[in-house]
C-alpha cells in the first residue's frame, strides 16, 4: 500500500555546495519528484515495481543522477544520508531504477522506474532504504564549469514490509524546553521491534486545576526498528509560569493507543 505523500510535486530540498563560496540566488536550480515517500508490502520471493515522477521547473536544462543508498535517523529525528555504507534494516541491495542518469528539458517530465526485488530467504520485518535524484553541474554550451558549483538533492524514502510482523513500541517519556523564549514538548519514543512504525496522536495541556490550555497533535514521524528517537512538538502558545498536566495519546499502529500522562512546570 502506498503511503500519503502530499498533493503536488516537491521542489528542491537539499542544496549542497560542491567547492566553496557562497550560494548566489540567481545560481538556483529547482527539480521535482513525487511520491517522495513509498511503504509497500512484498512477500518473500516477490517483486513490486513503482513509478516515479520527476520534473524540471528550472527555465534551464538539468542533468540529474538517480542512486540508491542506505540512511537513518539521529535520536534527534536528524536524517543521515549513507551512501552504500551498510544499516540495520536495509533494503538498498534489493532496488534496481532505470534510467539513472537523465536530461530534461525545461518544464519536462519523466518517470523513473524502481523494482524491489526481496530475497525468498528475508526474515519478516520492515526495511527501509532510499532513492536518490541528484543535479549534476554542467558547463553551459561554449562554457566551462567554474569554480563554484552547487547541485540539489531529493531523496524518496522506500520502506518494504516483508511477511508478517508486529508493530512494537513504548512512549518512554516527555519532556518541557523553554530555551531562548522558545517552548516545546519532546516525546521519547523507543522501538524494540522489527519494523517502523509511525506517530499520530495528541498532547492535551491542562492546568493543575483542569482547564484546558491547549491541545498539540504529534508530527507524523518514522521511529526506526530498534532504535529510540525524540520527537519535537512545539507549542502553538507560550506558557506562563505555572503547574501544567500533559495528557499524551498516541497510535503507533496497535490495536490499543499508548498514554502518558505527567506534570509540567514551568518557571
Amino acid at each position: 500500500m502506498r503511503c500519503r505523500f502530499g498533493r503536488a510535486l516537491w521542489f528542491l530540498l537539499v542544496v549542497i555546495v560542491i567547492a566553496g563560496g557562497f550560494f548566489p540566488l540567481q545560481a538556483q536550480i529547482y527539480f521535482g519528484i513525487t511520491p517522495i515517500r513509498f511503504e509497500l508490502k512484498v512477500a518473500p520471493g516477490g517483486q513490486r515495481t513503482e513509478v516515479i515522477y520527476v520534473r524540471n521547473n528550472s527555465p534551464r536544462p538539468v542533468r540529474l543522477k538517480v542512486y540508491t543508498e542506505n540512511w537513518t535517523l539521529g535520536e534527534d529525528g536528524s536524517r543521515h544520508f549513507l551512501g552504500n555504507q551498510p544499516t540495520g534494516f536495509s533494503c538498498r541491495d534489493w532496488l534496481r531504477v532505470n534510467p539513472f542518469d537523465f536530461r530534461l528539458q525545461p518544464g519536462e517530465m519523466k518517470t523513473v522506474r524502481f523494482t524491489v526485488s526481496v530475497p525468498a530467504e528475508t526474515e519478516a520485518g520492515g526495511y527501509h532504504a532510499g532513492i536518490s535524484f541528484e543535479q549534476v553541474p554542467e558547463a553551459p554550451p561554449g562554457g566551462r564549469l567554474g569554480q563554484v558549483a552547487f547541485t540539489g538533492k531529493i531523496v524518496a524514502a522506500v520502506y518494504v514490509l516483508v511477511g508478517k510482523v508486529q508493530v512494537e513500541g513504548s512512549l518512554e517519556d516527555l519532556v518541557f524546553e523553554g530555551a531562548g523564549g522558545a517552548q516545546s514538548l519532546k516525546l521519547k519514543l523507543n522501538n524494540p521491534g522489527r519494523t517502523h512504525f509511525r506517530l499520530k496522536g495528541e498532547v492535551r495541556l491542562t492546568t493543575a486545576e483542569g482547564k484546558k490550555v491547549q491541545s498539540l497533535d504529534i508530527p507524523d514521524e518514522p521511529v526506526l526498528p530498534q532504535s529510540e528517537r525524540w520527537v519535537a512538538i512545539p507549542l502553538k502558545e507560550k506558557l506562563t509560569p505555572g503547574s501544567y498536566k500533559a495528557e499524551v495519546r498516541l497510535d503507533i499502529g496497535r490495536d490499543e493507543l499508548l498514554a502518558l500522562e505527567k506534570e509540567i512546570i514551568v518557571k
